[in-house]
């Protein structure tokens, strides 16, 4: 009987008889240990070796004396006591999977029914029948402690390696050029290749959580996603096997952010980063993922820096001898413009007859000496707004 049950139907002689059946398996716990680890190694990860032979067998052995010592009802020592905690962490340490190392502990069950079987006498039929609940029950007793053993250490695991990665990642996020060592240690906290295709995204803190769902969706999809906080921008660094473009969208959807031109390797990765973040800085009012594509002119802009004001004044100070009002129609059709490079389609936009839009446009043109039908000219022009628009306090 297990210790805590009563006794089962035969009396005491089924019960001497169930205790010395036991008893023998304990004599030949070899041969229960060769035939676990036999077993055991059908199961991929003990397959290729990740548990070593010797601490298979080892551990075996004291599950064994162990689960025996219960199934007959003795005490458990204190040497055994801790078997399944310590079997738990340490397959967790080693990376075995949770369901494999499951499989592998409930092999314990069939390895000892099969021995009870193979040394009962026939008349002990019924013995075994009323046993082998309790047989069950200790196995998985076991089992329970093993899995709880193992998700505790494998939290606490995933909290090491999350922190490391988290060090690691802000290191190389803050140099111009990384070290190959230091690159090689980021591939392996975040197991990816060092030369891996990776998608780079940045966005702003308050869209931090909309970036990392957009992280967990390309993890429930296989690929290696990991986002980490700057303080200023939540990064986005994500192993990537397709283009930028529609694929990049579908899977930043409904996130405001800057991507990044495509990291060819982790030591792509910073230059990227820093662009992102640069997309999300001059674009702050983006209600989607933005490429460099979509953001050449609003990059200019914001590198422009010191000099913004003398671009400002030199291409649109002429305005300023125009009246406000006269101001914002020329500057509103100039924009359309633009937009289209189409007269009648900025007629039909702003209201308005053909000849007005070309008015404007030649107004505009005697005012700031810039005709934005020119290629150019306008180019320069649309500088120059750009700067407008990211210094709102400018006098234009």
């Amino acid at each position: 009987m297990v210790e805590g049950r009563g006794t089962v139907a035969g009396g005491a002689g089924t019960a001497e008889r169930w205790t010395a059946l036991v008893g023998r398996l304990r004599d030949e716990a070899e041969t229960l240990v060769a035939a676990f680890v036999s077993r055991v190694r059908a199961i991929p990860p003990y397959g290729r070796g990740v548990v070593p032979t010797e601490r298979l067998e080892t551990d075996a052995e004291l599950t064994f004396e162990y689960l025996l010592r219960r199934l007959a009802g003795s005490s458990v020592p204190a040497r055994l006591a801790g078997i399944g905690p310590s079997i738990g962490r340490d397959r967790a340490r080693r990376g075995v999977p949770l369901n494999d190392l499951l499989t592998a502990v409930r092999l314990d069950f069939r390895v000892l029914w099969e021995a009870l079987r193979a040394r009962a006498e026939p008349t002990d039929e019924p013995m075994l029948v009323a046993h082998v609940e309790d047989v069950w029950s200790v196995v998985e007793e076991y089992t329970a402690q093993i899995q709880v053993s193992y998700q505790v250490e494998a939290a606490l695991l995933a909290r090491e390696r999350q922190g490391e990665r988290t060090m690691l990642v802000a290191a190389l996020l803050s140099t111009e050029d990384p070290d190959p060592d230091d690159v090689a240690r980021v591939a392996l906290a975040l197991g990816v290749d060092v030369h891996d295709n990776l998608l780079v995204a940045a966005a702003s803190p308050t869209a931090g959580r909309a970036l990392r769902r957009a992280a967990d969706r390309l993890g429930a999809d296989g690929r290696t996603a990991h986002v980490q906080s700057t303080g200023r921008h939540s990064v986005l660094i994500a192993r990537w096997d397709g283009g930028l473009g529609a694929p990049v969208r579908a899977a930043l959807a409904g996130v405001p952010c800057g991507v990044g031109p495509l990291a060819h390797g982790l030591a792509d990765v910073p230059r990227s980063a820093r662009l992102a973040g640069e997309i999300v800085d001059v674009l702050p009012d983006a209600t989607a993922p933005c490429e460099p594509r979509d953001a050449w002119l609003p990059l200019a802009g914001g590198r422009l820096a010191d000099t913004a004001p003398e671009l400002v004044d030199s291409v649109l100070g002429g305005l300023a001898t125009a009246p406000a009002g006269e101001r914002e129609r020329l500057l509103e059709t100039v924009r359309a413009y633009a937009a289209s490079g189409a007269v009648g389609d900025v007629a039909a936009r702003l209201y308005c007859h053909r000849n007005t839009v070309l008015n404007r446009l030649r107004r505009f043109a005697e005012l700031t000496g810039r005709d934005v039908t020119v290629p150019a000219e306008a180019a320069t022009v649309l500088l120059a707004l750009e700067c407008v628009r990211q210094r709102p306090a400018t006098p234009t």
